[in-house]
């Protein structure tokens, strides 16, 4: 060892370079194709690079700048739900502890289990001090992307020290990806971006710890973790990156590399402690319905996992045909006999093997691929464990693996194919993949604008879900509900009548593709009972809303008010208390039943002998053939 001089203090004193961009550094052996030796020393503080801030801020820029046009978008989708329908939120700082008490969907009657109360924090804060407007939500959705791309680009830095254009390009296929939108056009998506954002920090305040080997740098990052955790709890493959993070580019051991998150172990104890203690379960009871999840109902979890792998790396790929839902029945299910499902099959056990192959070889496309499939499990399993639908937002992380390996890869051959050295000139030497990533780049930040503006508002959203995934019972369901708002705002009996029937044609479709969707049902009802009154149409739909989804409160409620408004009061109280049995949390169900209460003194929990025939439910209509149409539809 050198026989320098130490400080007073004891410390050791970083080993800093002073290497340029594209130079080629002795503090750290660089990330390459061939195996690499671990350090001599995992004590040893590892080489500290400066930072190329300029690139940082240039990707900066280019993510807060690719949303502008998100700004004076309104609320979206489950935005409603998040926002405006969770009354802790709407009390502002009132509502925060109660926020810590409460599931994600509390105020929705389900019970998924999910246990993410930071987004909701911030929506709670956004209400007391900008009155939860919808235009500052998205500002800020778009300077926490920001944010990322900066992080982000410093992180890969210290990852690359010296590859500054390597990291730049892959910085800028990250941000500019399509994909995106769903999470940050969708102010609800905010958990997805926090716990991105909070994992870039705990990851690059552990690399500093590597730097100095000043422990209140884990400290540091063991926080981040927490707040990673509050924000979405899938943010446990945080782990398995930390791990990969260390072997591939600190140069560690897999052993070393392994024993070194136990902090991060007992970060993540707590937090599933206090998820336990504050909600009273881990997983939650989720429905199992054929609009959200059927593929467990069709038991068919497994081999759909890997059509869905192929779905998600056509859109890794090619992200043009984009869906806001892929709801049953979008993608059928997976089978042998389904060339998408044996694709996504081979395709999944060759790209494992070559993630294995280049993640011992300390390759960087090797930790892309690793980095790919470590973020892609909570996506992957949530249709082989749950039975759930493809959604876009999984692949918010895995965007970051496929840019490495692709970039990585890329440079691999254009380098050993060319004879491009590292000591030749930047634009010699990356003229070809800095031109392939800018035309890339521009076209999916192209791509990513023109996708912002199908977020505005639900109308527009529910209608570009047209495009591509007519074929879901829940994007016909919304597309209706959209048309039901028009018909009760408009006032020309003509206009009012075509705004009915299109909705009515949606809601139809809807039942057609799936026969037991109570939602669609109690929409169909809603129309009879507000928009073009028909009393017994209303009354029947109603019921079997309640026949396909027994827990649905509102129609109960409706259906008392419909018996209220005749002066059937023993009804109308029956079906407020039901409305309150199926869901404590439904507020009309319970302003309604308390000021009939109040006003006559009636409260029926079971109905006499001569009005139980008022509660029999009919039995299910006689479903239409709708083909199985193959993702995308057009």
């Amino acid at each position: 060892m050198s026989k320098k001089k130490q400080p007073l203090s004891g410390q050791k004193t970083p080993i800093r370079s002073t290497a340029t961009a594209g130079s080629k550094l002795t503090g750290r052996p660089p990330v390459s194709g061939a195996p690499q030796p671990p350090s001599a020393s995992v004590s040893e503080p590892i080489a500290v690079h400066p930072i190329q801030w300029i690139w940082a801020l240039l990707i900066a820029t280019v993510a807060f700048a690719l949303y502008a046009n998100t700004f004076n978008h309104g609320l979206a989708l489950d935005d409603i739900a998040a926002i405006t329908q969770n009354l802790f939120v709407q009390k502002g700082i009132e509502g925060i502890p109660d926020l810590l008490k409460t599931e994600f969907w509390h105020f929705s009657n389900i019970s998924l289990g999910y246990y993410r109360p930071l987004a909701l924090i911030t929506f709670a804060l956004e209400k007391e001090f900008f009155n939860a407007d919808p235009h500052i939500s998205h500002i800020i959705n778009g300077i926490l992307y920001g944010l990322t791309g900066f992080f982000l680009v410093v992180l890969l830095q210290k990852w690359m020290p010296g590859r500054t254009v390597l990291t730049t390009l892959i910085a800028l296929l990250f941000v500019t990806h399509p994909l995106h939108t769903e999470v940050v056009a969708n102010i609800k998506s905010r958990d997805e971006m926090l716990s991105f954002l909070f994992l870039t920090l705990v990851m690059l305040t552990y690399w500093k710890y590597l730097e100095t080997r000043e422990k209140g740098w884990i400290v540091f990052s063991a926080f981040w973790m927490y707040l990673t955790y509050l924000s979405k709890e899938s943010s446990l493959v945080g782990l398995g990156l930390i791990v990969i993070m260390q072997y591939t580019f600190a140069r560690r051991t897999f052993w070393q590399s392994l024993i070194s998150i136990w902090p991060y172990l007992v970060v993540t104890a707590v937090f599933f402690w206090q998820k336990k203690a504050m909600i009273g379960t881990l997983s939650g009871n989720p429905p199992v319905d054929w609009a959200n999840y059927p593929y467990a109902l069709e038991n068919t979890k497994f081999l759909t996992t890997f059509k869905f792998f192929a779905q998600y790396l056509r859109l890794l790929i090619f992200p043009l045909h984009l869906s806001y839902d892929y709801s049953y029945n979008v993608i059928p299910s997976g089978k042998l006999s389904d060339w998408e499902t044996l694709l996504g099959l081979f395709t999944f056990g060759g790209l494992v093997w070559l993630a294995w192959k280049g993640f011992w070889q300390r390759s960087l496309w090797g930790f892309g691929l690793s980095w790919m499939f470590i973020t892609m499990t909570p996506g992957l399993g949530f249709v082989l464990f749950r039975g759930g639908i493809l959604a876009e937002r999984f692949l918010y992380a895995p965007i970051l693996g496929f840019a490495i390996a692709v970039i990585a890869g890329l440079d691999l051959v254009l380098s050993k194919r060319l004879d491009l050295s590292e000591n030749k000139p930047v634009l010699k030497r990356y003229g070809i993949l800095i031109g392939f990533c800018l035309v890339v780049g521009s076209l999916f930040s192209f791509r990513t604008v023109v996708r912002n503006e199908d977020w505005k508002d639900n109308f527009t959203l529910f209608n570009s879900g047209l495009d591509y995934a007519s074929n879901s019972c829940q994007v016909n369901r919304h597309v209706a509900n959209e048309w039901i708002n028009k018909c009760a705002e408009e006032k020309d009996p003509k206009k009012k009548r075509y705004y009915f029937n299109k909705a009515i044609f949606h809601l139809r479709r809807s039942t057609e593709i799936y026969p037991g969707f109570g939602e669609a049902f109690f929409s169909i009802a809603y129309s009879y009972q507000k928009l073009i009154p028909n009393r017994d149409s209303a009354v029947y739909y109603y019921k079997q809303a309640i026949r396909a989804s027994s827990n649905y409160a509102p129609a109960y409620n409706n259906l008392g008010v419909i018996y209220q408004n005749e002066g059937r009061y023993h009804l109308a109280s029956y079906f407020y208390n039901m409305s309150m049995m199926v869901n404590p949390a439904y507020q009309d169900g319970r302003n309604n039943w308390e000021g009939l209460r109040k006003q006559l003194g009636i409260d029926v929990k079971i109905l006499p002998d001569s009005l139980k025939h008022e509660a029999v439910l009919p039995v299910a209509p006689t479903p239409t053939a709708v083909p199985r149409l193959r993702f995308p539809v057009q």
